[in-house]
């Protein structure tokens, strides 16, 4: 695994971007499968409050399957939602999405721990939470995010190892996080890169509807977009760092892309 400049980050948002562009219409249906999925999974008893979170991995496979059968030329089809839920990935799939609960559960907790009456007053009809309170959320929200997605983004190509390589998850853990840190000078490129896409776009559509419901409307469709050019972006970071899978042919780039 090479280490990556700061610059490489840019070059696979831009790919990702080139990717999309290719099927925007397949990735968006097969990322609206996995949603009404993860909302279907919400009516389980017990588990139904927690079932999107754990079959997060499992979802985010099926958009990077999705992305490499684009890459290959091919349709994604609906139809790639089951790659996550097929054995022998599935169990490792589900144990991943465990940890991020896990994950998940810890950030909130800080977040609590920290503005737990702040985040209380909040809750009432009108909120009643005075300035000091105010900025104790801000921050705790900050650090809550903060220590979700830097866990995120050490463990974002987990996943992906553990249904190409056949990985198990403690291995696939180690390979992600070591990959990311040699990298993170690109990843986080590539994440602040996406994150400022998203709200100009957000800043363009409040300007041209201001505050109307089709701005919203907007806004939410941008989000989605987001999510799937990120789905994109780590498909071309993971092609990169450990090599195309199957026969995947390179997205085609505008001129020469030096990296290193």
């Amino acid at each position: 695994m090479n280490k990556f400049p700061a610059r490489a980050g840019w070059q696979w948002v831009k790919q990702g971007m080139m990717l999309f562009r290719k099927q925007p219409g397949g990735l968006m249906a097969l990322f609206f499968c996995c949603m009404f999925v993860s909302l279907f999974s919400m009516i389980v008893p017990l588990l139904g409050q927690i079932a999107p979170f754990i079959l997060t991995p499992l979802f985010s496979v099926a958009l990077l399957e999705g992305c490499a059968q684009v890459d290959q030329g091919k349709r994604a089809l609906p139809n790639l939602l089951l790659s996550g839920f097929r054995k022998p990935v599935r169990s490792p799939l589900l144990a991943m999405g465990v940890l991020n609960l896990l994950l998940l559960v810890i950030a909130l907790g800080v977040l609590y721990a920290m503005a737990g009456d702040a985040v209380m007053q909040m809750g009432t009809r009108p909120p009643q939470i005075d300035q000091s309170q105010l900025e104790g959320l801000l921050g705790a929200v900050f650090t809550s995010s903060t220590i979700y997605t830097v866990g995120w983004m050490l463990t974002c190509l987990t996943a992906p190892l553990i249904y190409w390589q056949k990985m198990k998850l403690n291995k696939a853990l180690f390979f992600s996080v070591v990959a990311v840190l040699r990298g993170w000078k690109a990843f986080l490129t590539a994440a602040v890169t996406l994150h400022l896409m998203y709200f100009v776009g957000c800043k363009i559509v409040v300007l041209i509807l201001g505050s109307s419901q089709l701005a919203v409307a907007g806004i939410f469709t941008l989000f989605l977009i987001t999510i799937v050019l990120t789905h994109c972006t780590l498909y071309i970071a993971y092609r990169q760092i450990f090599g195309p899978t199957d026969l995947a042919v390179p997205v085609k780039a505008d001129g020469p892309e030096p990296l290193l």
